[in-house]
């Protein structure tokens, strides 16, 4: 027996899976994270399909739900956005591997989150309107993400308090008993404050170069992997670094 269910989804991820099939790990938005199985995909005939499916493509589903199964059994499939600027800029590209590299390995399979489903739709978007560099998005997005997620880093910083604390999740003095080996440098803590106090516009425009960025994010990625427990290791971090150098 199967249920029926339509709704929206973010592709996170795809695996191969037996001879022409692929597996498309998503976001769902009533269902959360789950894998939806595209059965002979990978025929010569159905090849420009896997196109559809690129990193953050936001589509609109009917799945087939099996009460013996956690596999989703895709029914129907339409674009729900047309993020062509995301499939051929390479920076854009970038960014997108990056974001779902970042949501796959974090999202857990549980119920949907309707607010984080409909901020990540507004942060996709984001990405493919955006004109001119986009080099500092992915930042701005660690940092409403950990929001969106519920880590939310208070923002106390001063010139009294500088140093960003992974465990407390608040701004501490320098020359303190916190664990340096869970304190942010000046550099990144002032980051991070300026992500949390600007708005989109002026967080694309901080000057910052290609260490500074992968810094941050290494930081930030470390920060979300004490949260939640785990430790988060990032390969398309190094891609973003050659990209933006």
């Amino acid at each position: 027996m199967s249920l029926v269910c339509k709704s929206q989804a973010i592709v996170l991820h795809l695996t191969k899976y037996g001879d022409s099939g692929l597996i498309a790990h998503v976001l769902d938005s009533q269902l959360g994270r789950r894998s939806i199985y595209l059965r002979g995909i990978r025929k010569s005939k159905n090849s420009a399909v896997i196109a559809h499916f690129h990193n953050l493509a936001l589509i609109e589903t009917v799945t087939a739900i099996s009460t013996k199964s956690k596999l989703l059994y895709l029914r129907e499939y339409h674009p729900l956005i047309q993020l062509h600027s995301i499939r051929t800029d390479i920076s854009k590209g970038a960014i997108a591997l990056f974001i779902s590299e970042v949501l796959y390995r974090t999202l857990r399979e549980e119920s949907g989150d309707e607010e984080l489903f409909k901020w990540l739709k507004g942060m996709i978007s984001a990405l493919e309107a955006i004109e001119g560099s986009c080099a500092n998005f992915h930042l701005k997005f660690l940092a409403g993400f950990c929001r969106q997620m519920g880590f939310l880093p208070h923002d106390n910083w001063s010139e009294q308090t500088p140093l960003f604390d992974i465990i407390s999740a608040r701004f501490v003095p320098s020359g303190t008993s916190y664990d340096p080996g869970y304190l942010f440098s000046e550099q990144d803590s002032l980051l991070l404050h300026e992500l949390l106090t600007t708005d989109f516009d002026k967080a694309m425009q901080i000057p910052l170069n290609a260490q500074a960025r992968s810094s941050f994010c290494t930081q930030m990625l470390k920060y979300l992997g004490y949260w939640l427990d785990t430790t988060i290791n990032i390969r398309s971090l190094a891609v973003l670094h050659t990209i933006f150098m």
